[in-house]
């Protein structure tokens, strides 16, 4: 696709506080006029399969999905399901339609069929396009039309970006701050640059196995010049459903990083989005189990051995963070509980307090074995609450929150506490907004200063 193309597809902008408003009457507008040329001559009976039909399909798959196959801790929620149960009115209204008479006096009559059927692929397409773009805005994911075709961000293979080969002579960090030694080179190119790798999980042995999708990874622009500093890292999660493409595509990562950038001479903390669910419908909750794999060595030893073995950054553990949002944030908290040694920094966007498939007795049985001991061993209040004392000196984070997210913001005062009990430093901040996109992409942004303090990029 033409670099044209995607740049204007970039322009469509899918996310408006008036979009839900708008997809809703755009629905009801289609039922209306469906209505009208097609079934109000209908028994009235008739006309009320269509919206009995809807609301059963609905719940139909409220019951599959959220009930019976659970693949959410949280559910998919009602709002998509109310959306669900209405794109099937209207598709059901336009199947039922039409008068049995008229049909068949136009059975023979070419072009009045070709119109009718386009008007009926047209209502239902508008009907769905309409019911896509309405769940899209109430969880402000996709924000382009780009986005949504995979073309929101231009990424390279790691290998095949030739300013981030290997330098002879691997960056050594200076006393101080980086701010204060570092000096950019004229040639240092003014953005970072995305790429792609594949970080392999180690032995799986004695478990269904995890797979891990390939993690994105963003390089400041100082990283990619011929005085490399020792910069940094930050592992960054997803929640679930999701991918490691999501905080660049959804999130805005390369904006906010390069605007930070752009303000430190080039410096940033080279970012590495890794996966921790294999697929969008897993949740391993994190942890090394025979259901999901070796999660949890993944993320702690597999994942920060490859960066140091395929980057050149800095090696001190002290310099390193984790950070995640929802199911992600959750596990930045359980990698941070375990090996404190590993992550000593941490910012966890809108987590849960324990790992979770809905329930407490649910996780334990299914995702644990029925091993109580491996939930605990896996749970950071758990884990907090049992600590010695000056374990967690010398770790600190971010907890945050959208103010409209009901559910998760009873959790930060809860982890917070257990935190500060167990030695950690904690900060808490809110933003406005729900579970959504439109408050971790801020709660990125705005935590960047904290995090680039706490990584000794500034003073």
């Amino acid at each position: 696709m033409s670099d044209d193309v995607v740049q204007l597809l970039r322009q469509v902008r899918l996310l408006h506080p008036w979009m839900g408003p708008a997809c809703l009457g755009a629905v009801m507008a289609v039922a209306a006029l469906v209505w009208v040329t097609r079934t109000r001559h209908l028994p009235w009976r008739r006309q009320l399969a269509a919206p009995l039909s809807g609301a059963g399909i609905g719940a139909a798959c409220w019951v599959a999905v959220d009930c019976l196959w659970r693949p959410f801790a949280d559910g998919v929620g009602a709002t998509v399901w109310l959306w669900v149960g209405l794109t099937a009115t209207v598709v059901v209204q336009v199947l039922l339609g039409g008068d049995a008479d008229a049909d068949r006096a136009r059975v023979h009559a070419h072009r009045r069929r070709l119109v009718r059927a386009a008007g009926s692929g047209g209502s239902i397409t508008a009907t769905v396009a309409a019911a896509c773009l309405a769940v899209n805005a109430l969880f402000a994911a996709y924000p382009s039309a780009a986005a949504v075709l995979g073309l929101g961000v231009q990424t390279t293979p790691l290998e095949s970006l030739a300013a981030a080969a290997s330098l002879p002579r691997h960056p050594e960090r200076g006393p101080g701050v980086l701010e204060e030694t570092w000096r950019a080179p004229a040639d240092m190119p003014e953005e970072g640059a995305v790429v792609t790798a594949a970080i392999p999980a180690g032995d799986q042995s004695g478990t269904n196995g995890f797979q891990p999708r390939d993690a994105y990874i963003y390089l400041p622009p100082a990283y990619l010049t011929a005085q490399r500093p020792a910069l940094p890292v930050l592992v960054l999660l997803t929640g679930q459903p999701g991918s490691p493409a999501d905080w660049f595509e959804l999130g805005g990562l390369k904006d906010s990083l390069d605007a930070y950038a752009a303000a430190h001479a080039g410096l940033a903390p080279v970012v590495v989005v890794a996966d921790m669910l294999g697929s969008p419908y897993r949740n391993p909750l994190c942890a090394d189990t025979v259901r999901g794999g070796r999660v949890a060595t993944y993320l702690e030893q597999d994942v920060p051995a490859w960066i140091r073995s395929h980057l050149q950054v800095d090696d001190d553990a002290a310099h390193w963070a984790i950070g995640g949002l929802s199911n992600g944030g959750t596990c930045a908290l359980q990698a941070v509980s375990r090996s404190p040694q590993v992550y000593p920094t941490f910012l966890a966007m809108s987590a849960e307090e324990h790992p979770t498939l809905g329930s407490e007795q649910r996780t334990i049985e299914v995702g644990f074995g029925g091993d109580r001991a491996a939930y605990a061993a896996n749970d950071p209040l758990s884990l907090l609450a049992a600590a010695p004392a000056g374990r967690y000196a010398d770790v600190a984070g971010v907890l945050s929150v959208g103010t409209g997210d009901d559910r998760y913001a009873q959790v930060v005062p809860t982890v917070a506490d257990a935190a500060m009990r167990a030695g950690m430093t904690v900060t808490e901040r809110e933003y406005p907004g729900g579970h959504t996109w439109a408050v971790w992409s801020v709660a990125l942004r705005d935590q960047l200063d904290w995090l680039g303090q706490r990584l000794g990029i500034t003073g």
